[in-house]
C-alpha cells in the first residue's frame, strides 16, 4: 500500500455466532473478532488470507445444523455469511460464478449489488421482462451455495435459490429492435431471500450499520475474487459437482470521497448514494460486503472498479435500508423496520463509530 497509509494486515472481522432460542427468537450466542493474514506471497492490500481451525463458541447448539457452524478453518466460518451468487439452466455443463452475496439475517435475507441480480438478463441466459418485474426462466437455478462443515466428513455445500428479490429503479425503453429494454438503478443495492437453513437452524449474518463512511476511514472487502465456473457432470445418480476453487480474498483500501446524494446530483456513475475507495477490486467481486469501522460492520457493498487499479466504488447501504420491501400482500416494510421490529435476526451493531 502508499508508504503513508496505515492500514495493515492482519485485520479482523467481527463474526457473530447465532441461534434459535426456546421461544422462537433468534439471538447472538456468541461474538468472535477474525483474524485474517496475508497467505505467503500476497501483498498487504489485496490477499488470500491463511486459514486456521477457529472455534466459535465453547457451549454450541444442540441444533445439528448450527452446531456444524461452529468450528472449522477460518475460511469455512467466513463463508457462512459471505457466498458466492452463482447460475445455471438445467442441462448446462457448468455453474456460473456471477457475484458476492452476504447474509444479513438469520431468517435468509442476503444483499449483493443490483447488477450482479440483473446478471442473468443483462446476458440473455435467464430472465426477461414481464411489464415493470423481471422474471427468471423456470429453467434457471440462481441463488447462492453455503459449503457444509467439516464435521461432516466431506466436501459438500447446499444450494439455495433466491426466491423473493427488490431492485429499485425504472425499465428505459429503447427504440432499437437489436438492444434490449435497459434498468435504470436508483440505488447498487439489491436485497434477496433464500429459504430457511434446514431444521430451524440460524444462517450466520454479518452486523449492518446505518452510518455511511467517512472520508479516510479503512475499508475491508471480502468476495470471491475471479473465481472460475464450476464444473458439473452427468451420470445415472443425477449431477454432482466436480473438484473446484472457492476461494474468498480480502481488499483493503482509504474511503476517499462520498456521495450521499449521487440519486440526485449524479456526480459519479454508480447509481444512488456510494462511495469510492482506494482498492483493487477483481472481477466477480461485486455486490461483495465493505466493512467499515475495523471490519465490525457492513457500510455497503462492492458497485464497480477499473480494471488493474486500485480504486473501486461501492454502494451505501444506509439509505437503502429505507427503501420498500413490498409485495402483492404486503406493504409499508423496509430492511429498517424488518430489524427493529421484525423477527428475521437482523444485526444492528451499535456504538460510537459505527
Amino acid at each position: 500500500m502508499d508508504a503513508d497509509n496505515s492500514i495493515t494486515p492482519p485485520i479482523s472481522i467481527l463474526k457473530s455466532l447465532w441461534s434459535r432460542t426456546s421461544d422462537g427468537r433468534w439471538a447472538i450466542t456468541n461474538l468472535k473478532g477474525i483474524d485474517l493474514k496475508p497467505q505467503a506471497g500476497f501483498g498487504a492490500d489485496y490477499f488470500a488470507f491463511e486459514s486456521e481451525l477457529e472455534l466459535m463458541t465453547s457451549r454450541p447448539s444442540m441444533n445439528i445444523t448450527e452446531l456444524m457452524a461452529t468450528f472449522g478453518p477460518t475460511d469455512f466460518l467466513l463463508k457462512q455469511s459471505i457466498l458466492p451468487v452463482v447460475a445455471w439452466k438445467e442441462g448446462e455443463t457448468s455453474i456460473r460464478c456471477v457475484g458476492t452475496a452476504s447474509v444479513i439475517s438469520c431468517s435468509g435475507y442476503v444483499i449483493t449489488a443490483a447488477h450482479v441480480l440483473m446478471d442473468p438478463y443483462d446476458s440473455g441466459y435467464g430472465a426477461v421482462r414481464r411489464g415493470n418485474q423481471l422474471a427468471f426462466a423456470d429453467q434457471l437455478n440462481f441463488g447462492v451455495i453455503i459449503p457444509l462443515g467439516p464435521g461432516y466428513g466431506f466436501r459438500g455445500f447446499r444450494f439455495f435459490p433466491f426466491e423473493k428479490f427488490w431492485l429499485w429503479g425504472s425499465w428505459k425503453e429503447t427504440p432499437l429492435l437489436h438492444e434490449s429494454d435497459r434498468f435504470e438503478f436508483l440505488t447498487d443495492i439489491a436485497i434477496c431471500k433464500i429459504p430457511e437453513m434446514p431444521g430451524g437452524a440460524a444462517h450466520q449474518p454479518l452486523g449492518l450499520s446505518l452510518n455511511a463512511f467517512v472520508p479516510a476511514e479503512a475499508a475491508y472487502s471480502l468476495g470471491y475474487a475471479e473465481m472460475e465456473d464450476i464444473p458439473l457432470e452427468y451420470g445415472s445418480k443425477g449431477m454432482s459437482i466436480k473438484e473446484f476453487r472457492m476461494d474468498l480474498y480480502v481488499s483493503i483500501g482509504e474511503v476517499m470521497r462520498i456521495f450521499p446524494r449521487n440519486h440526485l446530483d449524479r456526480e459519479v456513475p454508480t447509481p444512488g448514494p456510494c462511495f469510492d475507495f482506494k482498492a483493487k477490486i477483481p472481477g466477480k467481486m461485486s455486490g461483495a460486503p465493505v466493512f467499515g469501522a475495523e471490519g465490525v460492520v457492513v457500510r455497503g457493498v462492492v458497485s464497480r472498479s477499473f480494471s488493474g487499479e486500485r480504486h473501486a466504488f461501492g454502494a451505501m447501504l444506509g439509505p437503502a435500508m429505507h427503501l420498500a420491501l413490498d409485495e402483492p400482500s404486503v406493504k409499508g416494510r423496509t430492511l429498517r423496520t424488518l430489524m427493529e421490529t421484525g423477527n428475521e435476526g437482523i444485526a444492528r451493531i451499535q456504538g460510537a463509530g459505527l
